[in-house]
């Protein structure tokens, strides 16, 4: 009879980040190849990676760009012990950190003319992009997404001032999926407080079913998208054509900007600070400075 082998026990890291890429398709099909991406191996350890100015045509531009991805234990200490081969007495904690930045990213779309008349162009920019996602295992609960940074500076439209203010203690204070779909179906003031942060599915009761039926987020035990964007507000006067609709800008002759979205999953987030779809003169679509972070202990808490 053949020995029983040990059961090697692991943490498997997951983890990405990506600075920046877009796909535009029109008048011109072009791929922005995915800008300073980091990823982690199943192992942990430390991805890095850094872009100097790119652009594309004067559509699309940025001065600087970086991410990094790194996974290890939290005692790093204690994990010299398991490189004698003695894995599967391995119960130690994990720690995850995913950062992005961009700065200087600009987008000017040229709009459509008469002959003899001067061309007119809609210019966005937003002079600092940058997140950080910071989660931890302890192998026996689900992971605690215990820090997150959503910073979004110096946005303007054709020079109008739009103040972006975001909501990271909605993640960092339940830091669990299942306590924050607790939060929102126990808390009145969370509700009142981050309701509208959480994207409706078109599914949801109205009216007197909604009356009749306990709270809950939506799409309670699936995937939850929202936003980490509480407002958006125009530091003096509104730049013409554009309007705010929650944390989404809409453009004329320009399209969408969507700030701060967030997918929870359980044992998983993923933040994307900027994400545009071009519906003008240009059109296409693509995001900026994205983490994402996860894992999975082995074998699998009971």
């Amino acid at each position: 009879m053949d020995t029983p082998q040990p059961i090697e026990k692991r943490f498997i890291y997951q983890a990405d980040a990506v600075a920046f890429a877009a796909h535009i398709r029109r008048p011109t099909d072009f791929q922005f190849k995915a800008v300073a991406s980091s990823c982690l191996p199943v192992t942990g350890g430390l991805a890095e990676a850094s872009s100097g100015p790119q652009s594309f045509q004067e559509l699309i531009s940025f001065t600087s760009a970086s991410t990094s991805a790194q996974g290890d234990f939290a005692d790093t200490r204690r994990a010299v012990d398991f490189t004698q081969g003695n894995f599967g007495d391995n119960e130690l904690s994990t720690n995850t950190f995913v950062d992005a930045r961009l700065n200087g990213l600009k987008i000017a779309v040229a709009q459509d003319h008469q002959p003899n008349v001067a061309a007119k162009t809609v210019t966005f920019i937003a002079q600092e992009l940058h997140a950080r996602l910071e989660s931890f295992s302890d192998r026996r609960t689900p992971i605690a997404f215990r820090g997150l940074e959503a910073t979004i500076k110096g946005v303007s439209v054709d020079g109008h001032e739009l103040i972006v203010t975001t909501a990271p203690e909605v993640c960092t204070h339940y830091e669990t999926y299942d306590k924050l779909e607790k939060a929102y179906q126990d808390d009145s003031n969370f509700r009142k407080q981050y309701g509208g942060l959480f994207y409706p599915t078109g599914n949801e009761k109205t009216g007197v079913g909604a009356m009749l039926t306990k709270a809950s987020i939506p799409n309670a035990g699936g995937i939850i998208l929202g936003t980490v964007v509480s407002s958006l507000k125009w530091a003096a006067q509104p730049a013409p054509g554009a309007e705010i609709h929650g944390n989404r800008l809409t453009i004329q002759g320009f399209g969408s900007i969507f700030f701060g979205e967030i997918i929870y999953e359980q044992n998983l987030r993923r933040l994307t600070l900027l994400r545009f779809q071009l519906g003008s003169p240009v059109g296409g679509e693509g995001s900026a400075v994205e983490v994402q972070s996860n894992g999975h202990g082995w074998p699998p808490a009971k």
